[in-house]
């Protein structure tokens, strides 16, 4: 992901939609659609050098939900990260919450820069602020290298769990089962019907024979029918069975 400078304030106004839909209390609505948590931690990881309440709700929101992050997906989009910040936003709140243990797994894909630079990309002529950044740097962000003094989270500017539940029914369904592959699948075909598993492998982010075992699976204990169309089966979550999931309290 390559941000074009100036930034525009339609992409920025975005990224503040998604992240108030996933808890940050800021000002402005919340995003309409349904927000994919890994991929907007991705991509924050680029836009939030230049917007620092952007950064600063990413750390917190991974600090307070790391529990419902799914590492293995977030490992499907690691390419695509800015990787010394990815490493440095996952350890400086995994730690912050105890949870650094199920976490190392994204921490030894990051790379840190050979050539430290300045986390922030400020507006700076006359060289204040990256003096202040290089000489007051935290060890957390100078092992990524990286020159930041920030560490703290928004402790009063975040909506609580009830919140990010009712507003997220792909958070809901992970708070119920888990972080995995079945909460991505079962959250898919909430939305869609007579989907076939190729399809539905591109858009949970899994390869193909992970997906078509979990599919299986789930046939086989009767949460799921399929039906033959052609050569494809198409795949449709059971009534009975979406109409628990969406009793769920929260």
């Amino acid at each position: 992901m390559e941000l074009k400078q100036p930034i525009n304030p339609e992409l920025i106004d975005e990224y503040y939609a998604k992240w108030i839909k996933l808890g940050w209390y800021a000002a402005g609505r919340p995003y309409q659609g349904s927000v994919d948590p890994e991929k907007l931690i991705v991509e924050t990881t680029h836009i939030g050098r230049y917007e620092g309440r952007l950064f600063k709700a990413m750390l917190t929101w991974v600090r307070d939900y790391n529990d419902l992050i799914n590492v293995q997906k977030l490992l499907h989009y690691i390419n695509d990260a800015d990787q010394p910040v990815l490493g440095a936003v996952v350890e400086i709140a995994a730690s912050a919450a105890g949870a650094l243990p199920r976490m190392k797994a994204i921490l030894k894909r990051c790379q840190p820069l050979k050539d430290a630079e300045v986390l922030f990309k400020e507006t700076d002529e006359f060289g204040v602020y990256e003096r202040n950044q290089k000489e007051f740097s935290k060890k957390e962000y100078l092992k990524w290298g990286l020159y930041c003094t920030m560490t703290e989270f928004y402790e009063d500017a975040m909506y609580n769990r009830h919140y990010v539940l009712m507003n997220n029914p792909l958070l809901a369904i992970r708070a119920l089962i888990g972080p995995n592959i079945r909460s991505e699948i079962l959250f898919e075909l909430e939305h869609r019907s007579q989907i076939s598993i190729t399809a539905l492998k591109e858009h949970v982010g899994y390869a193909y024979s992970a997906v078509y075992t979990e599919v299986m699976n789930l046939i086989r204990n009767g949460y799921l029918s399929n039906e033959t169309n052609g050569k494809k089966q198409m795949i449709t979550m059971k009534k009975p069975f979406a109409k628990y999931l969406k009793s769920i309290p929260v």
